[in-house]
């Protein structure tokens, strides 16, 4: 119409099409010149206005948003869209109580009490005055009356993450999909609440199905793929990765997700391949150089391993993983001075996970360095906690001829982590091969049955 310099006879569905386009691909100002368009055309539809609105608000213009909707209002001074989308706009100003009292005379004046559309815009203002327990009622109340509703689905797990009503959100999501079992965000949502109850096995159950009903949503798949590699399914995750590289798109970061399965499952030249490749298309992406580092200490490719654990420290000097990487292999190697260096330097980079920490004073009780062990014991003590510590804390009290000290603290570890016992056991052979503690480990394993 521009380029022609013509008048063209639009109907309203194909502007509404246009817009719903542009707005899609969050070309705001693109749609909002379609609908001031279309606004001289059919002046008293309020489809038209309702858009407007929507985009200055979501703009952060509540004001402009406002204004355009009391002009809509003239026209149609009972539609409730347009209230509600008042309300909304009070809500973003901070006027809370503007924008309830907005929706109470809804109620009264249509009696439209339990309309799902009042309810999402109530749950839109609870979330904005931070009552997540009232958003997540609002939200559960809007599923019970239209149970395929797309946006209250989407917005319940704010509501649930951060009021932690995980076992109400099953019950309820269960409910749903009873009443339709093909609701893949009903199953989503299902999925996370059993994660965060600790429900790993249900929870990758119910994703996998929110995956399989739809094949193109690329969270479902994602999620699926990190909770199998959080519980080890090396097989399972490197499927869902695979899967999602071939159907969303590769990118680096997926690449080093994969590569972490291959890993794992010892498949060292595939890793290695895809690595390489990955490289040149993302040369700054430090974890590509440090799994190329993994890969190679695996394989005792000491000095292949320390050229890429070496790049990946270039850009980012500040991984604890990476120093702790480069360490084991220059310990490995002999390089005692610089494994220290760099267990040291993993340890202040994670200071709040123990497992650093432990290699680090294991290396120093090891290689005869009480005062350091002492110092770092000391530092590690203020940031950290964990059954490894108690570990090396009991060594170090025991090779420093204290008895009753390391027989209290290996008391608290073996409570608190049993299986660990191999660090004590490395660092205090002769204390591990008496009949003292054969006995407590005796004790132990006999209160643990």
């Amino acid at each position: 119409m521009n380029s022609n310099r013509t008048r063209i006879q639009w109907e309203e569905k194909a502007l509404l099409k246009l817009i719903n386009h542009y707005e899609r691909i969050n070309n705001f100002e693109k749609a909002l010149e379609v609908i001031d368009f279309a606004l001289l055309t059919f002046t008293v539809k309020s489809e038209f206005y309702l858009h407007k609105a929507q985009i200055l608000i979501a703009l952060q213009k509540p004001l402009a948003a406002i204004d355009i909707l009391e002009q809509a209002l003239k026209n149609n001074p009972q539609d409730s869209n347009l209230i509600l989308y008042k309300a909304k706009a009070f809500c973003t100003m901070g006027e809370f109580a503007t924008a309830l009292n907005l929706i109470e005379d809804i109620k009264r004046s249509q009696h439209k009490a339990d309309d799902v559309e009042i309810l999402l815009v109530e749950a839109f203002i609870q979330e904005s005055m931070k009552d997540y327990d009232q958003m997540f009622y609002k939200l559960q109340e809007a599923l019970k009356l239209n149970p395929n509703n797309t946006e209250a689905l989407e917005q319940i797990w704010i509501s649930v993450e951060i009021s932690k009503k995980f076992e109400e959100s099953i019950r309820l999501h269960k409910e749903l999909i009873d009443n339709n079992p093909y609701s893949y965000l009903a199953w989503y949502n299902l999925g996370h609440a059993y994660s965060c109850l600790g429900m790993y096995q249900q929870a990758l159950e119910a994703l996998d199905y929110s995956y399989l009903i739809n094949p193109h949503f690329e969270q479902a798949c994602m999620d699926c793929a990190e909770l199998a590699l959080q519980e080890n399914l090396f097989e399972k995750a490197l499927e869902y990765f695979t899967e999602a590289s071939e159907r969303f798109g590769e990118d680096s970061d997926l690449s080093v997700n994969i590569v972490e399965c291959l890993i794992k499952l010892k498949r060292f030249k595939e890793a290695k391949s895809k690595l390489h490749k990955a490289i040149t298309q993302d040369p700054y992406n430090d974890e590509l150089f440090y799994y190329l580092g993994e890969c190679y200490s695996e394989e005792k490719n000491w000095t292949k391993a320390i050229k890429y654990y070496k790049e990946s420290l270039e850009i980012d000097p500040e991984r604890e993983e990476f120093h702790f990487g480069i360490a084991k292999v220059f310990e490995m190697t002999g390089n005692l001075r610089k494994a220290e260096f760099h267990y040291r330097r993993a340890s202040y980079c994670g200071q709040e996970q123990s497992q650093y920490w432990a290699r680090y004073i294991s290396f120093l009780i090891k290689n005869n360095l009480p005062e350091k062990a002492q110092k770092a014991l000391l530092k590690s003590d203020k940031v950290s906690t964990g059954a490894d510590l108690l570990y090396c804390k009991a060594a170090f009290h025991y090779l420093q001829g204290d008895e009753k000290k390391t027989i209290s603290i290996l008391e608290e570890a073996l409570v608190d982590d049993f299986p660990q016992r191999h660090i004590f056991e490395e660092l205090a052979p002769e204390f591990a091969s008496g009949q003292l503690y054969t006995s407590m480990l005796k004790y132990f394993i006999a209160e643990i049955q």
